[in-house]
């Protein structure tokens, strides 16, 4: 008896740019998206900018207070900060000279009386240190979207919110975010594709993933060796042997994924990296790849953990999603069943996650496309 096994989302929603218009909408402008860290913003004056869907934003610091909102000169709509970070007492618009406090407030337009002016607000919270921002007013808080995930973080990483930017990639790839940020959230292909992650980071037969509402939690325990950039002092069950961190603190791997395009991740060790994607178009989608250490200069062997990380892990996948991006396009392409685990919770052998991330793709657009 053959087990009918419902399929996955049609290729249009992949590749067609009337869809990808509507999630710009529906999707990124009331969804919160990671946009850096406290750490970046800690000094007065100090300002980053980031995509957030079709949309420039910029975080800067006050005066000590953190204010998010849209990069745009509300004169003739030039950005009103062209790079990725700067240092500034006021804003200057390069195009006509306007300028702005750090809180958004026009302070003059080359003399002229043009009454009051504000650069509209972005919601902005922070998550163990990490920005997020919302476009929407309408939508609940970070807390509310991601419960539990803040608690759970500053647990096994108490210093989060300390942590400063010691190291960032980036690559463009030619694929929908989808197709991208499903295939960070399967490990169905791990044991095919990933042999560095799956012998020297997890244990693949402890992998989970959990789903629920916009989180996505994945969770493994350390390989029996412990890996190479941890402390050497602790034996392989995690016991204190010398001066090491202490017994079971760090030593699995857990990653906080929250829909639409961000992760937090935790490699054994107390190592913490994002992932950040940033749709440009809708088969082109850039990946920016941070790493947060204590310090932003990176010992040997956190230089050697990067870059093993993105040598043999995250650019295994460059090919396989531009590849997927080919064939969701071809005509001889009909959505083919996904592999469920019944208990909902899936490891390397399911992919519950796909299509939990299809829901929320499907409920986003509702009647939209």
């Amino acid at each position: 008896m053959t087990t009918e096994r419902p399929g996955g989302l049609a290729g249009r929603y992949y590749t067609d740019s009337e869809i990808f218009a509507a999630e710009m909408d529906r999707v990124f402008a009331r969804s919160w998206v990671m946009v850096g860290h406290a750490s970046e913003v800690a000094e007065p004056g100090t300002v980053i900018t980031a995509r957030v869907g079709d949309e420039s934003v910029l975080v800067a610091n006050d005066a000590g207070q953190l204010r998010a909102m849209f990069n745009v000169c509300q004169h003739r709509g030039h950005e009103l900060v062209t790079s990725t970070t700067a240092r500034l007492d006021r804003i200057t618009c390069p195009y006509h000279a306007w300028t702005y406090s750090l809180d958004g407030r026009l302070l003059h337009a080359r003399g002229e009386d043009v009454g009051e002016v504000c650069v509209p607000r972005v919601r902005l919270e922070t998550l163990a240190g990490f920005l997020f921002v919302n476009l929407s007013a309408e939508v609940p808080g970070l807390a509310a979207t991601a419960p539990g995930v803040q608690d759970d973080l500053l647990a096994r990483v108490p210093d989060a919110p300390q942590r400063v930017l010691s190291a960032r990639l980036t690559h463009e790839m030619r694929a929908n975010w989808k197709v991208v940020v499903e295939n960070y959230n399967e490990c169905y292909h791990c044991p095919n594709v990933h042999k560095w992650f799956t012998s020297g980071v997890v244990a693949p037969g402890s992998y989970r993933i959990a789903s629920g509402g916009s989180v996505i939690r994945h969770a493994a325990e350390r390989p029996s060796q412990p890996p190479a950039w941890t402390d050497a002092g602790a034996d392989a069950d995690g016991a204190q042997t010398g001066d090491g961190e202490a017994a079971g603190t760090g030593e699995g791997y857990e990653a906080y994924f929250v829909w639409p395009v961000s992760a937090i991740q935790c490699y054994p060790g107390q190592v913490i990296n994002t992932f950040r994607w940033v749709p440009l178009a809708v088969d082109r989608t850039m990946l920016i790849r941070e790493w947060w250490f204590d310090t932003a200069d990176l010992t040997e062997a956190q230089s050697r953990l990067v870059s093993d990380d993105w040598e043999n892990t995250v650019a295994e996948d460059f090919g396989i999603v531009e590849s997927v991006q080919r064939g969701v396009a071809s005509r001889g392409y009909t959505p083919g069943p996904l592999i469920e685990d019944p208990s909902g919770v899936c490891g390397v052998h399911s992919e519950n996650s796909v299509r939990h991330l299809q829901d929320l793709a499907r409920a986003s657009l509702g009647g939209a496309v």
